[in-house]
This record gives structure tokens, C-alpha cells and sequence, in this order.
């Protein structure tokens, strides 16, 4: 007798799924088309602007380390000081404090909201990594002139060098590249409907598969014999009655 438990062929696989293809189809375009509509239609626009930090060895040291290798060895440190609360605040305070040069964009500094920022609000919109002796700080928000501040205001932050872990007489840094706005980042429709479309067929195969584990009814007599390894002497065809109904 055969077990439940037993390992399927690829055969056995096949079968499972080949009459199901349609179905398969189906879910696949119904997923795929759920994330092309919400990546086209409702998904926000988002903006990213960059800066980017030289980490400079001081010149009055002498290591016997390259400078490139000193630096780089202290950026982890400067991606952690991203995160610290009074690090962010004084980020938040120094855009507060330059408002003025972002209400001639796009309405007033009020109505955006940009007055009740705090260091926890924009400590989402920062993501940073590094190149070599280079720190590369990214801002993502909904607002382009938004993003462009609060990585300016980054970029000030480490100049001063108030709040930083290690004073300028071991290591400073200096503004490489000044943020600015920039047009929306894409929606990736198409790879979001290659994905949507992706998770369809998985979702539908592992229904499939289960439905087929689960389903205790015996439709044919090869799943006897598979089931049972006993051979099927005969099967009594399905026929109609003159009256309509169906006999076996």
C-alpha cells in the first residue's frame, strides 16, 4: 500500500499540474495585473536626492595605514551616527533653520508640514553606504525639495562636525556632492508586474499541490492502484437512465 507521506515523481508533479494550467494562467494575470494598477495608479511618487561625504584622514597623523584605509575603517561609524537622535535633531534644526531657501518651490514651509519634522520623522527617509573612503547618504521622501533639504542639512551636520565620533584632529570630512532636487524615482511597473505575476504561479501551484494532497476522492482507477498497489479488475462505466439521472 502505498503511503501518503511518499515522495511525489516529477511524472506525478506533471499530472498535478498540467490539467491546472489554465488555472495557473489565470491567477498569474489576476496578481500581475493587481500591481501593474497599483504600481501605475496608486503607488505615491517618491524622489531620492544624494550626498556624498569624503572621510579624510587628518593631515597631522601619521599612520602606517593608507589614508583611503583609515577613512574607510571609521565609515561604519558614520553610518551609525545616521541614526542617533541628536544627530537627527540638529539635522532637523539646521533645516529649520534654512526654510526659507525651500518656500519659493512649492507652497508654503507650513502647509507641507515641514515645521513639525523631527529627528524620529526623517530617520526612515535616510539610507547610506559607502564607496571605498566616500559616504554616499540618501533621502527618499514625497516631496523632491524635501529630500534635497533634509540631505543638505546631512551634509551641513557633518561639516560642523559637532556631533560626530571622532574630533578633526584624527578625521574630517567634506562635502563632495551637494544634493539637489531630482525628478521621481520610477514605479517599476513592468518588474512589479513580472513579480505580481510570479507570486500568481506560486501562489496557485501550492493550492494545487494541496488540494491534491487533501482530496480523498477516488476519481479514476489508476489513483487505486497507486493508492493501494492492487491491480483493478474491472469498472463499471457511468450511464444515464431514460429518466436522466446518473447510475453506475
Amino acid at each position: 500500500m502505498r503511503k501518503r507521506n511518499e515522495d511525489f515523481s516529477l511524472k506525478e508533479l506533471i499530472n498535478i499540474f498540467l490539467p491546472k494550467l489554465w488555472i495557473i494562467a489565470i491567477v498569474a494575470m489576476l496578481f500581475g495585473g493587481i500591481m501593474m494598477g497599483y504600481s501605475k495608479f496608486i503607488k505615491d511618487d517618491t524622489y531620492t536626492s544624494t550626498t556624498k561625504i569624503h572621510v579624510i584622514k587628518a593631515s597631522s597623523l601619521d599612520f602606517a595605514v593608507s589614508d583611503v584605509e583609515f577613512a574607510s575603517s571609521y565609515l561604519e561609524t558614520y553610518i551609525e551616527v545616521l541614526t542617533i537622535p541628536d544627530f537627527l535633531n540638529e539635522v532637523v534644526a539646521d533645516f529649520k533653520s534654512n526654510h526659507a531657501s525651500y518656500e519659493k518651490y512649492e507652497g508654503e514651509y507650513e502647509e507641507k508640514g515641514w515645521d513639525k519634522l523631527t529627528g524620529g520623522s526623517i530617520r526612515g527617509y535616510i539610507s547610506a553606504g559607502t564607496i571605498q573612503d566616500i559616504l554616499s547618504i540618501s533621502v527618499t521622501t514625497g516631496d523632491p525639495y524635501l529630500s534635497c533639504g533634509i540631505a543638505t542639512s546631512i551634509a551641513n551636520v557633518f561639516d560642523k562636525g559637532d556631533t560626530l565620533a571622532y574630533p578633526d584632529d584624527v578625521v574630517f570630512t567634506k562635502t563632495v556632492q551637494v544634493a539637489t532636487p531630482n525628478a521621481a524615482n520610477s514605479r517599476n511597473v513592468v518588474l512589479n508586474t513580472i513579480i505580481g505575476a510570479l507570486v500568481g504561479v506560486i501562489v496557485s501551484m501550492i493550492a494545487i499541490f494541496l488540494f491534491n494532497m487533501f482530496d480523498v476522492i477516488i476519481h479514476d482507477k489508476k489513483k487505486i492502484e497507486d493508492s493501494f498497489d492492487i491491480p483493478v479488475i474491472g469498472v463499471i462505466p457511468r450511464f444515464m437512465t431514460e429518466e436522466g439521472r446518473s447510475k453506475k
